[in-house]
This record gives structure tokens, sequence and C-alpha cells, in this order.
């Protein structure tokens, strides 16, 4: 196929592999750039559920914090970023790594659609409509298809609504700053423990969508961050780019990710000893062929309703290549090693502590 780079079956499952590990981490900030093959080819040259009724709950950011709980707030923010029309630019920091990208987000009658195009580095679009997903590398003429399962994306924030919020963080309301062309209210979400990271939010004052996010260390030094350089809110959908987004471009190879929610018990793992906050709140097959060979990782997902750790497992045998037992971006960390005939890699942006608690309370129960 012309202009098609082919890519043997050993560097697709590398490219799954490194995919896996960067794209599904679930960072608070994590765009929502698709899973396994996309860091992999970049090489070779960023949900969760939204609220019941979005928005009819909001309420205004400059009442005082006591008038609703944390999560309360936490689920207006994110119903925000489900139900308004805007667009813009954003860039997102992780260490010494800055990467810019423009984003659209419409309601439709059709539903929720969503396009976000890398501006710097290797070209790739992604259009979601609904849970589906298609990234596209144009260099590479390759589309991928996949769903949302367990993915979250800014300027969505929540990953849990059980109260999970409200018992490992508590809310500190700061005054008025302009980002991005707008004053925003700040807010400072302070952890009750050591083994998470705080956050500061920048909101909107009247529909309080996420302008700008940053993740902070013990000492309140910024590791990660995330904001909008430009953005317009309540913009009328373009039809045109509606239409021609979901077009599949003529030409292109297509592969196809399965995903399929599974319980933790049938996969036979488990934790010897709970971490405190964190809860399982998803476990997934994900598979698709690479080349004729089938390959398939397992994805289990904890989170204390903000922060995630992404635990990933796949047979031993498909590595073809050594995994460090240790890789850092920002504040990202994973952590790899083998249990039997089985390849962990265990990743999230949390205190290397919880990390490595984590890590070491995974078992084998089959």
């Amino acid at each position: 196929m012309a202009g098609l780079r082919v890519f043997s079956a050993r560097r697709w499952r590398r490219a799954i592999w490194l995919g896996s590990l960067v794209g599904l981490s679930g960072a608070l900030w994590a765009s929502p750039a698709l899973a396994w093959a996309a860091p992999a080819l970049a090489a070779q040259e960023g949900q969760a559920p939204a609220a019941a009724d979005p928005l009819a709950a909001a309420q205004s950011a400059d009442a005082p914090a006591q008038r609703k709980g944390l999560e309360q707030w936490l689920q207006t923010v994110s119903a925000a970023a489900r139900s308004l029309n805007y667009s813009g630019v954003f860039i997102t920091q992780r260490g010494d790594e800055i990467s810019t990208s423009s984003l659209v987000h419409y309601v439709l009658p059709q539903g929720h659609f969503e396009r976000i195009e890398t501006l710097d580095g290797q070209r790739r679009i992604m259009v979601s409509l609904n849970d589906e997903v298609r990234t596209s590398w144009p260099d590479y003429r390759l589309t991928l298809i996949d769903n949302q399962a367990g993915q979250a994306s800014f300027p969505r924030l929540l990953k849990t609504t059980d109260g999970e919020v409200d018992r490992n963080y508590r809310l500190e309301r700061g005054g008025l700053q302009r980002c991005a062309g707008f004053e925003c209210r700040v807010s400072t979400l302070l952890p009750r423990d050591d083994l998470r990271w705080g956050y500061r939010l920048w909101s909107l004052r009247d529909s309080q969508l996420l302008v700008k996010a940053q993740t902070l260390d013990a000492a309140g030094h910024v590791i990660n961050q995330v904001a909008f350089t430009e953005l317009k809110v309540n913009v009328a959908p373009r039809q045109s780019l509606v239409r021609d987004s979901l077009h599949q471009p003529p030409g292109y190879a297509v592969e196809q990710m399965k995903v399929v929610p599974v319980s933790l018990q049938s996969q036979g793992w488990a934790l010897s000893s709970p971490v405190p906050g964190f809860k399982t709140v998803g476990v997934f097959r994900r598979s698709m062929s690479v080349g004729s060979k089938p390959s398939e990782v397992l994805q289990w997902l904890l989170s204390d309703g903000l922060a995630s750790v992404s635990i990933f497992v796949q047979p031993a045998a498909d590595l073809s290549e050594p995994v460090a037992p240790e890789q850092r971006v920002g504040g990202t960390l994973a952590l790899s090693r083998r249990i039997g005939d089985s390849w962990l890699t265990v990743m999230g942006a949390v205190p290397e502590r919880t990390l490595r608690r984590i890590s070491e309370a995974i078992v084998r129960v089959q």
C-alpha cells in the first residue's frame, strides 16, 4: 500500500506494550490518546463516568465551599466538560516533556463528539463519538479503533462517584485568577495522607469547566500540568468538521481493538493487602491481531476517585525486548516485574511509596 510503513509482528507487539504503558495510565490530565500503538509509532520517526444529570446540580463557584462536598463539586466540573460545546488549544507538561494539542468537543443529537489533534511532534488525530475512539496517524496511514473503557481525559476529572474523593482529599478554595483569557476560581485539593498527590485546579466561575490542572507533590511543587492556552465556550458545532472527522480516510490500514470487561477473580489476580483509599474501578481484557498472531493485555484499574493506578498483565513470552524495571516521566512512575509466566507493569501518577505498595501486593490466586 503506497505511503504505508509496514511493521513486523515483533515491532507491533512492542508498540502494543509501550502504548498500553503510556496511553492507558489514567493520569489526572491524560489526553484520551488511545492506547497501545500510539507512543511506539511516535518513537519510530493523553472516560470517567459523567454525572447522571450533567449541570443540573451546578452551583456558582463563588458559593462557600461548605455548601457542597468536594465530590459533588467535582461532579459538576466533570459534567461541564461532558455537557458543553467548546474548542481550544491545550498544553500538557510531564516533567521536561511539553506537548500541544487542539481540542473540539460538541454535544450532538447522536451523542458526544470530540476531536483532538497533536500540534507538535508525531501527528495524531483522535476522534470519538460516545464510547468509540478512532486514532489516526496520517504519516503512517493507519487508524486504530478502540473504546474509552477505563480511560479519562482532560478536562474531565472524576473517576469514581462513591464518596472516595471526600475520604481521601479536602478542598481549599482560593481567589480568582485569569487563565486562557477567563476569570477562574482557583481550588486546591489537599491529600489526607501521604499515599497520594495534591491538585490545584482552575475552573470557570459560571459553568465550572476545568481550564487548568496541576499535580502537586508533598512540598507543593508542580509535577505535571495541563492547561488551555486558548478556549472558546458555547461554540456552535461545525457540521463539516464533524462529518469529515467521522469519515474514514481512504487508503488507511484499520486495526480494531477489542475491549471486554472481565472480573478480577476470573483472571486469577488479587491484592494480598489493600492500599488505603484505592479501589478496583475496572478490569478489561484488551486484544488485537498483530499480523497473524493475536496479542492480549489485561488492564486492571485502581482509583481513589482522582488518582489512578493501572496494572497491565501480559504473557512474558510476548515480550520480544527487555523491559526496564523502572521508568519515569514527570510524576508518572512505572514498575515492571515478572510473576510466573506473566509480566506485570504497574503505572500511575502517585507517590512512589504508593506504587511500590500496590506492586508488591499483587499476587496470583489461581
